[in-house]
């Protein structure tokens, strides 16, 4: 944890935990104890406040501006225990067409592996056709039930499935403005921005949607394996032999998502 963060909701400093004692650390340890048996998060930790940054100096619009999340730093070491207990499970089901937020990989291997193809298509004098996806807004359009029903599929324990839920469900957002703070308001879908646990959960969720939308489709072939994706995180690249072939997997994606 970086010097110098600002606070969550608890109004407690980051730097405030790293001086804590041996008694502050039992007492730490105690209540992250409670909160993972009892599948219960303070309201501290769940409310979150936004803070509104101009991209430009006229900004009017709401995508003129990014936003900055203020979470309880105690609240960012239980999501970060969450992450490594989930991790491995989630790594497993990932496909190695995938490349955002994974450790070893980046933008360089993605674009890597598609000129792999893109040579090899030409070696082979064979169509390649390609589309290329950028979804918009796909972090904002998480469905929170399917979510959960994908972390079940997955083999995630019932103790890290009904903390994430809890934290998503009872989850409120207040955005503070040059002129004050709104009111806090309920978040009905997405994943959380700022939160450590959300690149792997978006991760997983792409991943269980994409299958299932392109299962029995794609016909452009590799090696004798079939090649349907090349993803980075909301980044996606559609591959196939037959502009017809493409079109219906474009489709399926749509009718899914």
């Amino acid at each position: 944890m970086r010097k110098g963060k600002a606070t969550g909701d608890d109004d407690v400093p980051g730097d405030v935990l790293k001086l804590l004692g041996e008694g502050g650390l039992k007492t730490l340890t105690k209540l992250m104890n409670t909160i993972y048996e009892s599948g219960e998060w303070p309201k501290d930790f769940t409310e979150v406040t936004m803070i509104a940054v101009k991209k430009k100096t006229k900004a009017t619009k709401c995508s003129d501006h990014h936003t900055i999340s203020l979470i309880a730093h105690t609240a960012k070491i239980i999501a970060k225990i969450l992450k490594r207990r989930i991790e491995r499970k989630i790594e497993d089901v990932l496909g190695e067409d995938q490349f955002g937020f994974r450790r070893g990989k980046g933008t360089r291997d993605a674009i890597g592996m598609m000129r792999i193809i893109a040579e090899r298509t030409l070696e082979i004098d064979e169509e390649l056709c390609v589309c290329f996806i950028d979804w918009q807004k796909a972090f904002d359009r998480v469905n929170w039930t399917k979510l959960m029903q994908i972390l079940k599929e997955t083999g995630i324990d019932w103790h890290e499935r009904r903390l994430i839920s809890k934290l998503y469900m009872d989850q409120k957002v207040r955005v503070r403005l040059d002129r004050g703070e709104t009111g806090s308001v309920q978040i009905g879908r997405g994943v959380r921005q700022g939160c450590c646990l959300s690149p792997i959960l978006f991760n997983l969720y792409s991943e269980c949607l994409t299958k299932e939308a392109l299962d029995g489709l794609g016909d452009f072939k590799v090696g004798g394996q079939i090649i349907q994706t090349v993803k980075y995180a909301d980044d996606l690249v559609l591959m196939a032999k037959e502009e017809t072939v493409l079109q219906g997997m474009i489709d399926r994606l749509i009718e899914i998502g």
